[in-house]
């Protein structure tokens, strides 16, 4: 089975707008955005063990990425944070767990534009 998920992150006047467009309704993944001083936007999708999450992300201005996900207070990061702009990859599930896509250091203006798709 394969899930696509087009969301778009953009940040106007402080605010961050979401849109999501997705294949299937009932597709497991979650969506928390957070706006503050140092703004921030997550997209969460859960994964089985074996699934692998094909995303790519483009972004108006170089943004802080990483993949995390939380067991109990310790967060893991399969991926480092780096600061990027652009990025194509794609990450196989160790274990079922919820995992972060995540953007910091976002301005006013930043427009972030993600596209992932889960594949068993």
């Amino acid at each position: 089975m394969m899930r696509n998920t087009l969301l778009l992150v953009g940040l106007t006047a402080g605010l961050l707008p979401i849109q999501s467009v997705s294949a299937e309704e009932e597709s497991s993944h979650h969506i928390i955005v957070t706006t503050n001083q140092r703004q921030i936007g997550e997209a969460c999708p859960e994964l089985k063990a074996g699934q692998v999450l094909q995303f790519e992300f483009k972004a108006k201005r170089t943004v802080e990425f990483n993949l995390h996900y939380h067991q109990g207070d310790k967060v893991s990061y399969p991926i480092e944070r780096q600061e990027l702009k652009t990025l194509k990859q794609s990450y196989t599930a160790p274990i079922d767990q919820t995992y972060c896509l995540m953007w910091e250091g976002l301005k006013d203006d930043t427009l972030v534009q993600v596209k992932y798709s889960i594949k068993d």
